[in-house]
């Protein structure tokens, strides 16, 4: 304990020593005397040297365990397969930058990651220039490869090994009394220190064998590893009743047991029962942590046991993984379904168990479990079955494995083995090939026409509601935004009767986008609150809702939640999660950096967004960060760098070849790109180019039916056209005229820029708007200085009125009282009084008023 707490002033802190030494409790213990620290304890299992797990399940610790990690920092998308150590561990760095106490990372059986040497080179980068508030604690059982030379030259490596970890004397004496063994001769205690060197498993198993069987029992005790398995376990399974000998051997088996799963595969009674008594005993049985009614095997013994049961009953184990797998089955534990069915040996079982569990993967939205079998039975034929394939198939896809997922297609187009009618296989053929053109070639997808044809031919069959929703997204995306809410109600209603919870969510983002698209925020708000409000705490579908929230509080100006909302998602987002899911967090999130004044960082967070959206070349999301980055680029760092950026990235030469001189067909990429030249030629002081440019993006938009597209073109070509602000108020009312007040959502202050000092200006101007209005969005209206005093005579009533009250002596406060308006919606209306009063603040407002009106405020 005294070690570990020594080894807090280096980087790392190593305890290396074989299973059963206690390097676990040893950890615990000391962690519970260690207040200060914050602490982030990640126990690994063999799945944990898959790269993309390790990390996921590194930031999700940190992130749950360390006050102000920035999660937004660590995505599984900064420690993909493509990444670099290097930059991996750099990363890491950047995500506790912000962390104000020390930090202790915690990583027990770290042998487990052996096998994978990019995450150990991703340790090697992080212990060469580690944050100065972190140290590592890391426990194997054995040395892992990691350059700890220069650490130990420089005095920053605290080892501890098995020789720290041995029982002397006097902590075995303790332990027999803990174990109700306290008259243990001196002579056996120490036979047995000499026997196992201090090994405390063995200690322990010895003691209780005694405790059990008697002080005999360890006049043949050998104390080394095999050994004192094989000779505790014969100890235990002597003394038991044949049926419980027989519960012992068999659930082994598992990785752990309760006494239902007991009772259902070992064709048993009362199991919960003995098992609970046997935990009670301290024999070989230990509680799971967090599950009641769950036990596990301690690996060495579960070892033996497993042997001796290959050995007296080897014609047993095929029924018992076939029934292992058909109880984990029911119980939903998939990936334990298919480890027994694997090992059961038999291909039909292997694919029923597949079959079933793909099904519900895919269902789920959990396409990562689905790719995980796939990599461990590459090759395997079942893998083209067809209700294997077919979800198989999406999961690449939608991985972003295009390759990989067109040759499997291609196959499985050639083999169609009757398990479905020739028909049947035809439509599904199309449907993945549709659905591989989708997030392959997703310009090439919107020019489709045959998505209508595709629901037609595929109502008799299973994958009819999936081709509803694919329609319905082809609809919204060819800017058919009535046509494409249709397809996604029907579509979301059909998922929802069969079960496919994760498309029936995305078919309900798909509705909401329908709404704002159409001009109605408040129907789409309505909808995405109703649908997170009902979420399930855990699920991918979660990641679905969370997003569409995340645009309604964008839209509502509730920054704050947005971001707070995005932190949540971030480390949630992987390769296998939608484009859209992806781009629409990634953008709001680094609109609310920047909003927020963090502009370095929302600009190294839209370079993330194009380093993942880079690979697959998706044009259409590629416009869009495109559009935010020339935005960003404008309004923060000015004219020069937006130049460079246009000329980068070619808008400066789409412009000279006449890209913009007549109108084409509407696609959202060329809009977006039209929107990113706009905000160049507005940088670079030419207006009236621009206006051009929005004029011919206003005709394409006409025929579509997408109201807030249209409001963002009109927008920027209004502030185009009318520099000046004379005319404000018209514009503004032609503005609600056409597209409703609800429209002027924070989206519209965002992507036209200046439209705060216009709808400022109108205010400036007589224009009212509605206190829920200002409420939302009144802190976004551009602060106005009159150049002359204005006269009160020019204040709208509801000024006046407050101009009376503030003249009567009321503070704000009460201010909002008697006018039943919010603090900070007063505070707005007397910075608006100010302005055309032509005065700073409340004292000059008051000695402007004639005296007669000041009288009370002076009394």
């Amino acid at each position: 304990m005294q070690k570990l707490q020594g080894g807090l002033s280096g980087r790392l802190t190593l305890i290396t020593a074989p299973a059963g030494y206690g390097k676990t409790t040893l950890i615990r213990q000391w962690l519970a005397t260690n207040p200060v620290a914050a602490i982030a304890l990640l126990a690994l299992t063999d799945r944990d040297g898959d790269q993309a797990r390790f990390f996921g399940r590194l930031g999700e610790a940190l992130r749950t365990s360390v006050p102000r990690f920035d999660a937004s920092a660590f995505t599984p998308f900064d420690t993909g397969n493509n990444a670099a150590p290097v930059d991996i561990a750099e990363a890491l760095s950047c995500s506790l930058a912000g962390v104000e106490q020390p930090v202790v990372l915690v990583i027990d059986d770290f042998q487990y990651l052996d096998a994978n040497p990019l995450i150990l080179e991703t340790f090697n980068h992080l212990l060469d220039s580690p944050p100065a508030n972190l140290h590592l604690l890391l426990a194997s059982r054995t040395e892992p490869d990691l350059r700890m030379s220069q650490l130990r030259l420089q005095q920053q490596l605290t080892e501890l090994t098995m020789e720290d970890l041995r029982f002397n004397a006097t902590e075995t004496r303790k332990l027999c009394s803990a174990l109700d063994q306290p008259e243990v001769s001196q002579n056996t205690l120490d036979s047995l220190l000499r026997l196992t060197e201090g090994w405390v498993t063995g200690l322990r198993l010895a003691l209780l064998a005694a405790r059990r069987n008697g002080k005999e029992a360890l006049e043949n005790f050998a104390g080394h590893q095999p050994d004192v398995m094989a000779y505790f376990g014969d100890i235990v399974l002597r003394g038991l009743p044949d049926s419980l000998r027989g519960l012992c051997l068999q659930s082994a088996l598992f990785d752990r047991i309760n006494g239902p799963l007991c009772d259902q595969v070992l064709r048993h009674s009362g199991s919960a029962v003995v098992l609970e008594e046997l935990a009670r005993q301290q024999l070989f049985l230990m509680p799971m942590e967090h599950e009641a009614g769950w036990y596990r095997f301690h690996p060495l013994l579960r070892s033996f046991l497993q042997t001796r049961l290959e050995r007296e009953a080897p014609e047993l184990l095929p029924e018992l993984h076939s029934r292992a797998a058909d109880s984990f089955l029911k119980m939903g534990d998939l990936h334990q379904a298919l480890k027994h069915a694997q090992a059961n040996g038999q291909q039909l079982l292997l694919a029923n168990v597949l079959e079933a569990a793909f099904t519900a993967w895919a269902r789920e939205g959990h396409f990562s479990g689905i790719l995980f079998w796939e990599y461990r039975l590459q090759g395997n034929p079942i893998l083209l079955r067809t209700a294997i394939a077919v979800p198989l198939i999406c999961s690449l896809i939608l991985s972003g494995r295009f390759d990989q997922a067109a040759t499997m297609l291609e196959i499985f187009r050639r083999r169609n083995s009757g398990e479905v009618s020739a028909d049947h296989h035809r439509v599904l053929v199309r449907f993945l090939a549709l659905y591989l053109e989708l997030f392959q070639n997703d310009t090439r997808f919107i020019s489709r026409d045959d998505y209508d044809d595709l629901v037609q031919h595929s109502r008799h069959y299973d994958i009819y509601p999936l081709c509803l929703c694919m329609a319905a997204y082809h609809h919204l995306q060819h800017a058919r935004p009535a046509r494409a809410l249709d397809y996604a109600r029907q579509g979301q209603e059909a998922l929802k009767q069969t079960g496919h919870h994760f498309m029936a969510d995305y078919a309900g983002l798909i509705i909401a986008l329908c709404h704002r698209s159409l001009g109605r925020p408040g129907q789409a708000t309505r909808v995405v609150e109703q649908a997170y409000s009902t979420m399930a705490p855990h699920g991918a579908n979660r990641i679905l809702r969370s997003t569409a929230m995340v645009v309604a509080l964008y839209d509502q100006n509730r920054l704050a939640e947005a971001a707070s909302l995005c932190n949540d998602l971030l480390p949630k987002l992987n390769k296998t999660s939608a484009i859209e899911v992806i781009a629409t967090v990634y953008l709001t999130h680094a609109r609310c950096l920047f909003a927020s004044g963090q502009t370095d960082k929302a600009t190294h967070f839209l370079a993330k967004l194009e380093h993942i959206l880079e690979p697959a070349r998706n044009q259409r999301f590629l416009s869009h960060l495109l559009a935010e980055r020339l935005r960003q680029t404008w309004l923060g760092k000015g004219r020069e760098r937006a130049e460079i950026l246009a000329q980068r990235s070619g808008l400066a030469r789409k412009l000279q070849t006449g890209e913009w001189d007549q109108p084409q067909g509407y696609t959202e990429q060329r809009e977006r790109q039209g929107l990113a030249t706009v905000y160049w030629l507005r940088a670079a002081g030419r207006p009236s180019t621009a206006a051009r440019i929005l004029r011919v993006l206003a005709m394409e938009l006409r025929e579509t039916g997408l109201v807030s597209r249209a409001l963002v073109i009109d927008t920027n070509r209004h502030l185009c056209e009318h520099a000046n602000d004379q005319d404000s108020r018209q514009t503004v009312n032609n503005l609600i005229h056409d597209y409703g007040l609800h429209n002027l959502t924070r989206n519209l202050f965002d992507e036209a820029p200046g439209f705060g000092s216009l709808l400022s200006a109108a205010t400036g101007q007589g224009l009212e708007l509605p206190e829920n209005y200002l409420a939302l969005y009144g802190t976004l209206l551009a602060e106005r200085t009159a150049a002359n005093p204005a006269p009160a005579t020019q204040l709208t009533a509801r000024e006046q009125t407050i101009y009376g009250l503030l003249l009567e002596g009321l503070n704000n406060r009460q201010i909002s009282e008697q006018t039943g308006n919010t603090l900070s919606t007063i505070k707005w209306h007397l910075k608006n009084i100010y302005a055309k009063l032509g005065v700073s603040n409340r004292t000059e407002a008051v000695l402007l008023a004639p005296a007669k009106d000041r009288r009370k405020h002076d009394a």
